[in-house]
């Protein structure tokens, strides 16, 4: 499912209000001696805090909705509605606007992880712009560098800011697509086997593999690829914020299943 709140109408869109007063509802139509002082102390939370949130004379304060999330079974959407009430304002939260969307055939071009590690070496504070820098720092040939720049420079994503000094001329790159290629799959394999050579090679001090496995409900992966995304975003912003850059590090997440329903 995906969660799309701006494309439902004003008027049927839940809002924590609704949510709340679903569920108090529901235990009143299982038990009608069931109170809204009960549903309270239930949530953890001030009756006289829930009683103002439902009248919709106080907003849901982003702790109280994580309370509410923690405490009932909701729908992904509700969650996003409940944790996102009051959203708190990050100076390191990047949002879509933010981002250069690219489209699939410019990014056909861009497809070999080199073009974004030049992109981001150049934030770099000992950064030099000659191939032989690039191919150095990135374990590349020169000749590599050197056509990954030109095309950098041909496509317009990097210019001479002064002389000699070559920075990003827009903002960070995002490509949106719903569709698997070959050149999609090749840029994820690349980073893949940089992951390898980078578990095999690099002190543990400077890299971090980790793992989750969990079972859940594959209609929500809309709902995980958000988060994901969005998680994504604001730590690359936090670090980019974060002293003086001198290496090029990539994140790369990854959620798939493990499971199959073949034949059995």
């Amino acid at each position: 499912m995906t969660v799309n709140l701006a494309a439902r109408p004003a008027e049927t869109r839940p809002t924590p209000c609704s949510i709340l007063a679903r569920e108090l509802e529901k235990r009143i139509q299982r038990n009608p001696r069931y109170s809204l002082r009960q549903f309270a102390k239930f949530l953890g939370m001030s009756h006289t805090v829930l009683s103002l949130v439902l009248t919709g004379k106080r907003p849901l304060s982003r702790k109280a909705g994580q309370l509410v999330v923690d405490r009932l079974t909701l729908s992904p959407e509700d969650v996003a509605i409940l944790l996102n009430s009051r959203p708190r304002k990050s100076k390191f939260q990047r949002l879509d606007a933010d981002y250069t969307p690219v489209d699939l055939e410019t990014f056909r071009l861009l497809s070999n992880w080199v073009h974004y590690a030049i992109l981001s070496l150049f934030e770099t504070e000992d950064a030099k712009f000659n191939p032989q820098w690039i191919a150095r720092r990135l374990k590349i040939s020169t000749e590599e560098a050197k056509d990954a720049f030109e095309r950098l420079v041909s496509i317009g994503l990097l210019a001479e800011s002064t002389p000699g000094v070559w920075k990003q001329t827009g903002k960070s790159i995002k490509v949106e697509n719903k569709i698997s290629t070959t050149f999609t799959r090749q840029f994820h394999r690349e980073l893949l086997n940089k992951a390898i050579d980078s578990l095999e090679n690099d002190p543990v001090e400077v890299r971090n593999f980790s793992s989750m496995t969990m079972a859940i409900d594959p209609t929500h992966m809309d709902y995980a690829i958000n988060r994901i995304k969005d998680f994504r975003r604001q730590l690359t912003a936090e670090l980019e914020a974060k002293g003086a850059p001198q290496e090029v590090y990539n994140l790369t997440i990854q959620l798939y299943p493990v499971t199959s329903r073949g034949e059995l």
